[in-house]
């Protein structure tokens, strides 16, 4: 029962990703990881594995930091480009995605570059895009289904533990599909601001930024209780003795 109601919101939410890529959802916003026309992930790395490319991510997490030497480190990052590039997706959502990261990396890499050495500034700026741009090629290569059939069976230990693996893979996958969604409404809302000439404003962003989240959550959690998606099952009833 507990894997059927699994696999009912995997596809549920799947649908609900697909049908927000095809209208735009109610505020026009595409689904996350989609093709360029929301078709889905394409391209040669939508072929590979959740559990190949997940693995690599956290290998790749790992090892970016064991190189020090700046020239390996630029190899890597032309690697980490070449993986998003093959995802498929547009180069300017690539620039966009890219456009507030590099604020930040620019600040690591003065800071670093005036305490320390331009040398090792480079180095760490290049790991934080690297591991961004990695991060990144996963999370659009790979659809919502995956991500959460792979960590189902990952957490199925600690179903031995009291926990439920469904409701935790679920949340988890949940969450990484978010965070550039989030991106993608925020990038919507500023340029519409900004369009107003509300340029200076914060609070003009984050609130429609936050009712946009909140009705996103709410879409996805009726969706949920739609088709009777529950973390634990019913009790069992006890008949009474006769």
């Amino acid at each position: 029962m507990g894997a059927a109601r699994s696999q009912d919101a995997r596809s549920g939410a799947d649908r609900h990703e697909a049908a927000r890529a095809r209208g735009g959802g109610a505020h026009g916003g595409g689904a996350p990881g989609g093709g360029a026309h929301g078709a889905g992930p394409t391209g040669v790395l939508a072929r590979i594995p959740a559990a190949y490319k997940f693995a690599f991510l956290f290998a790749a997490s790992l090892g970016i930091y064991a190189v020090t030497h700046l020239g390996l480190q630029v190899a890597v990052f032309a690697g980490a480009v070449a993986a998003a590039l093959l995802t498929r997706t547009p180069v300017a959502r690539l620039a966009r995605m890219l456009a507030g990261l590099a604020i930040v990396v620019g600040i690591v890499f003065l800071t670093l570059g005036l305490t320390t050495t331009w040398e090792a500034a480079g180095v760490s700026a290049l790991r934080l895009l690297s591991l961004c741009l990695f991060a990144w090629a996963v999370s659009l290569s790979t659809t919502f289904g995956e991500m959460l059939a792979l960590f189902e069976r990952l957490l199925a230990p600690t179903r031995h533990l009291g926990l439920n693996p469904a409701q935790m893979s679920l949340a988890l996958s949940m969450t990484i599909r978010f965070i550039p969604q989030i991106r993608t409404q925020y990038l919507e809302v500023r340029e519409a601001q900004f369009a107003r000439g509300l340029h200076n404003s914060p609070v003009a962003v984050l609130v429609p930024l936050l009712v946009r989240t909140l009705e996103s959550a709410q879409e996805i959690a009726a969706a949920l209780d739609a088709r009777c998606y529950d973390s634990a099952a019913p009790p069992r009833r006890t008949t009474p003795p006769a």
